[in-house]
């Protein structure tokens, strides 16, 4: 899970540091700088599927990645902080010793030329801090038995694009560099703008580069659902939700999965009665909905109304697609009022497992049922820089609060 997320200057960000709870709502004011925020999580994602260039050329180019007024006077640097655990285990005189980590830092660092669009990593670096600890095989079951103490694993971006692997370990696990990762890795060599994170060894010791990868940023848009979709699509929910069709008809193949899928439904829309996918002749999928005033008939996506589809397509980011990072632009898009709370309620309940999520909106009644230690307020100030803090920090704010006024009206009076 990514704990906390630093950058400088990226688009409207001077400065940016903030950490994230599973349930983030963003809220602020048009051109505040949520979509930048958004952008940052993209960029991550770009980079490690198409590279590095390709991801800056698909955010505008060095011109418009950076901040403008900022330039070039400054590196940009991003640094994400991840609190997953993940364990490994090697045998060393006899004793199987394990390595859990409990936090991993990936920064990298870009410096710009004065002139033109040029650019040069001035630093590429893993972190992975870790406690070092034997362990004991007990009725078929592997457990920790002493802490040796803390060590750290750093992998960095060394001179002409040699990877360096520096491994601190306590005194009495004296582990090399070569006992843990094989040699072909120590012979890597980074091109000029290639960074560790898009190298497929990045996968090893912690599936940083899948876990980016995965980021899911969702805003849907309900007029591309209604239209058939070629059988051939991709069988994970797309970012605009045009494939819903396919997404859908894999769910129904699992009886799980249906019970599942309908059970959330019918919660948020009572009136449904069933849910199926039609195959044309031209290899297209288009999904229909029974309603219960009219069982004998079903209504195709083309005859649904958007709230109808939007709350769909959610329900299946939220639930069925399995991401470590889910981000929903404005998710009451086209929803009646009456079913934000349980719409909210959802999100947090999806958000407690194993995601984390993060929303934009401008909805007072998203704020409302949020809770106030879920909101994170973006603003610019009088420079024109985005700046993030969180309203629960503020003592004011708690102030109003406890004279009955709503944190939806704080918000909506712009008091925030």
């Amino acid at each position: 899970m990514i704990k906390a997320i630093k950058v400088k200057n990226f688009k409207t960000f001077k400065e940016l540091d903030v950490e994230l709870g599973n349930f983030n709502v963003l809220i602020g004011a048009n051109a505040s700088g949520k979509s930048n925020f958004i952008s940052i999580f993209r960029f991550l994602k770009d980079i490690v599927s198409t590279g590095l260039g390709n991801a800056i050329s698909m955010h505008g180019g060095v011109e418009y990645l950076r901040n403008i007024n900022i330039g070039a006077s400054k590196n940009l640097s991003i640094k994400v902080v991840f609190d997953r655990e993940f364990r490994a285990a090697q045998l060393f005189k006899g004793d199987l010793i394990g390595m859990r980590t409990y936090e991993i830092i990936y920064e990298f660092a870009l410096k710009f030329n004065k002139r033109g669009s040029g650019f040069t990593i001035v630093r590429d670096e893993l972190v992975l801090k870790y406690k070092v600890v034997r362990l004991e095989k007990k009725r078929k079951k592997i457990e920790e038995k002493d802490i040796f103490g803390n060590g750290e694993i750093i992998i960095s971006r060394g001179g002409n694009g040699k990877i360096n692997i520096d491994i601190n370990m306590p005194d009495e696990i004296p582990l090399k560099e070569g006992d843990i990762f094989p040699s072909y890795l120590r012979e890597e060599r980074l091109s000029r703008g290639e960074l560790l994170l898009e190298r497929p060894f990045f996968l090893i010791p912690f599936p940083i580069k899948l876990y980016l990868e995965d980021i899911a940023i969702y805003d849907f848009d309900p007029k591309l659902s209604r239209r058939a979709y070629p059988i051939t699509g991709k069988a994970e929910l797309e970012e605009n939700g045009e494939n819903l069709s396919i997404v859908i008809k894999n769910i129904l193949q699992s009886k799980e999965k249906r019970r599942k899928f309908f059970n959330l439904v019918k919660e948020l829309l009572p009136f449904v009665e069933n849910l199926d996918v039609e195959k044309f002749a031209d290899k297209s999928l288009l999904f229909k909905l029974q309603e219960t005033y009219s069982k004998n008939q079903y209504l195709p996506a083309s005859l649904l109304s958007d709230g109808t589809i939007n709350v769909t397509a959610l329900i299946i980011a939220l639930y069925f697609e399995g991401k470590p990072l889910i981000i929903i632009e404005e998710p009451e898009r086209n929803i009646h009022p009456s079913l934000i709370s349980r719409i909210v309620e959802m999100m947090k309940d999806a958000s407690s497992r194993e995601e984390r999520i993060i929303v934009t909106t401008h909805n007072p009644e998203i704020v409302k049922y949020a809770g106030l230690e879920n909101i994170l307020f973006i603003s610019r100030d009088d420079n024109g820089f985005s700046k993030v803090s969180r309203p629960a920090d503020r003592e004011e704010i708690k102030a109003f609060l406890k004279n009955d006024i709503g944190i939806e009206e704080l918000y909506v009076q712009n008091l925030f």
